[in-house]
């Protein structure tokens, strides 16, 4: 797996660096002057093309996961991987083009999908980092029991139930840490947790 783990994240950087280029783009397309997008921009005739893109992304992410696993556990930890990386890389590459963000507490348009995310860049970087640790224990054996998942999928829905109930500069951070301590709990929980059936932590 470390083969398919350091492929996967050389893959999910071009990624972010190409997505970060287009965004330089899309700033110059809409007269964007000063640093990020702040609250209140309008994407106009292009949110549509946006989502579109964004959507296009999610696919390619979890094309290369797919093929970087053998199995789904795996395959799941190569999604997170790439995705962690890639948000990460994403804001890497637009500091390195424009200077921003030049705060973690600096705000963004995050994504669009299924309605626009506002929010810190701190915000889904934490997230990031919890999908990058947990999908690498996730391709190297460790998997996570029927409970930890449970945990997960309601620390994933805080996650996102934060980032939809955001508003501009007023970001519900209780909602969002909650969350974000339930998601990384379930995600690096340890156990057991098969596609096919369920095995007690306690049993080899």
């Amino acid at each position: 797996m470390k083969r398919q783990a350091l492929a996967v994240a050389i893959y999910a950087l071009a990624m972010a660096l190409l997505e970060a280029v287009v965004v330089v783009y899309l700033r110059r397309l809409l007269g964007v002057q000063g640093p990020g997008y702040s609250p209140g921009v309008s994407l106009g005739a292009l949110h549509g093309l946006e989502a579109a893109r964004e959507a296009a992304t999610l696919v390619m992410l979890g094309a290369v996961g797919y093929l970087a696993g053998r199995n789904t556990t795996q395959r799941l930890g190569a999604f997170a991987l790439a995705f962690g990386v890639w948000d990460i890389g994403y804001y890497l590459g637009l500091a390195a083009l424009i200077g921003w963000p030049r705060s973690p507490l600096d705000w963004d348009l995050l994504f669009l999908l299924p309605s626009p995310w506002w929010g810190p860049v701190l915000a889904p970087v934490l997230v990031s980092l919890v999908l990058v640790w947990g999908g690498l224990r996730w391709m190297y054996g460790g998997q996570a029991n029927w409970a930890s998942a449970a945990i997960w999928a309601v620390g994933a829905g805080l996650l996102l139930l934060g980032f939809l109930l955001a508003h501009p500069y007023n970001f519900p951070w209780l909602v969002f840490g909650l969350g974000l301590v339930l998601f990384a709990y379930g995600w690096l929980g340890v156990g057991r947790f098969k596609p096919g059936g369920y095995r007690s932590p306690s049993k080899p």
